[in-house]
């Protein structure tokens, strides 16, 4: 099956899209599922059912759009150069579904050993699904042509941004304006159709991932060395994430997770609430340094969670909609460690002035969570991860989180055993 790139200016960039073949890494010729388009001003949109069965090289910001689908087969990488992403347009798709043997990579174009944070955009998906913004309609951050998110008065509860298994994003968060990187995966209002299942985002500028507003739900996700937080869950997403695996670089992150529901209305519908199980985050010494924090009105459920290493609070939240939504029993921290936590401060923090005892919150006994207990995971290394728990450690007392998760994440953490490491063979964590 073969391409071509339409002649449709695409985010007002005058940049050009092109293909290449190899591991080194050079703009070559495409292979033969697909054939360049003219180069100039109008190569960077892609408008019809594509493959990339070969590697390919991104040259500015390609967006697929009027309903195309971008198919890339397993074992494909795609390089990005500096100012390059990739978007997917509301009514098109990216399907991108590698195997553990043979990964989808998004990676900078950058020779191994110089690739860094921000060498490339990242990936924009575009979606039709529920958002609590005012109108049911958000404008994406940074794009030029600031093109639109979210279904409006009649909202795709199920719409389909497409398909990331077995994929990794590397070195992605290009600064496309002033103090507005991007993400390494940006999810705009996309539904339950959508799959995300073994997805890696890896040395981001940003955040790792983040949610504005949409109900998908994923698993098996890893986010290693995000330079703001590894996942930021805004504007009425009520998806579940299982099996999760957060590292922060020691040096520098935020949050593992910043979940909100909506600076302008705290009270937006749909709200915000997260369902997230089976998760290890392990934190650094860098001066943000946290673990959850909840805001601006969120609810959320986190149920079998390890939260260990943060050097700033374990737990942080702010706002009074959003201690109000812990009154009412909208919030659940349940069966979780937390583990060497707010070295450097208080473990937990609330508004100034506020007097609402989020310790207390937390460590009631009802919610049966563990203090002050080594997890001992095989290798907590910057570089070197390896979050198979020791068979002493306590994480193996954890029970059977609700529905809708998988019932067999009847431990505390992401990885049960070495031998259930899912992990293992198509992550990386190599950091240049």
């Amino acid at each position: 099956m073969t391409f071509r790139i339409s002649k449709i200016l695409t985010l007002g960039l005058m940049l050009a899209f092109t293909g290449c073949s190899g591991d080194d890494g050079e703009t070559g010729e495409t292979g033969e599922t697909g054939e360049t388009g003219e180069t100039g001003e109008d190569a960077n949109s892609i408008t019809e059912d594509t493959v990339w069965s070969e590697d390919q090289v991104l040259n500015g910001i390609v967006t697929v759009k009027n309903g195309a689908v971008l198919t890339v087969m397993p074992g494909v990488t795609v390089r990005g150069t500096n100012g390059s992403a990739l978007v997917i347009a509301q009514g098109s798709r990216l399907e991108a579904a590698g195997t553990a043997d043979m990964p989808i990579v998004f990676t900078s174009s950058q020779a191994e050993g110089t690739r860094a944070r921000g060498d490339w955009g990242g990936i924009v998906f575009l979606g039709e699904a529920e958002s609590n913004v005012m109108g049911g309609v958000g404008v994406a951050e940074g794009l030029e042509d600031q093109p639109n998110y979210g279904g409006g008065d009649s909202p795709k509860a199920d719409y389909n941004c497409g398909t990331l298994q077995y994929v990794r994003v590397e070195y992605a968060g290009y600064e496309l304006t002033t103090d507005n990187e991007l993400n390494g995966v940006t999810f705009y209002a996309c539904g339950t159709g959508t799959t995300v299942d073994h997805l890696q985002v890896h040395m981001g500028e940003d955040d790792g991932i983040e949610m504005f507003g949409g109900a998908w739900s994923g698993s098996h996700i890893v986010i290693t060395g995000a330079g703001d937080d590894s996942v930021d869950i805004d504007q009425g997403w009520t998806g579940s994430l299982q099996y999760v695996v957060i590292q922060q670089d020691p040096g520098t992150g935020n949050f593992a997770f910043e979940i909100s529901n909506q600076e302008a209305n705290r009270d937006a519908e749909p709200r915000t609430k997260p369902m997230l199980a089976n998760v290890t985050a392990i934190g650094g010494d860098g001066s943000k340094s946290a673990g959850i924090k909840l805001k601006e009105g969120t609810a959320g459920e986190f149920h079998n969670v390890i939260v260990m290493g943060f050097n700033n609070a374990q737990v942080e939240l702010t706002e009074e909609q959003t201690e109000a939504q812990a009154d009412a029993g909208m919030i659940t921290i349940m069966n979780s460690l937390f583990f060497n936590n707010g070295r450097a401060g208080d473990a937990y923090v609330v508004s100034d002035g506020s007097t609402w005892d989020l310790m207390t919150f937390v460590e009631d006994p009802v919610r049966s969570n563990l203090f002050g207990m080594d997890p001992m995971l095989a290798n907590t290394g910057w570089g070197t991860l390896d979050v198979a728990p020791d068979a002493a450690s306590p994480v193996h007392t954890g029970v059977t989180p609700p529905a809708p998760f998988d019932s067999a994440g009847s431990f505390i953490g992401a990885v049960k055993d070495s031998a259930g490491d899912w992990t293992k063979g198509w992550t990386t964590y190599v950091t240049n």
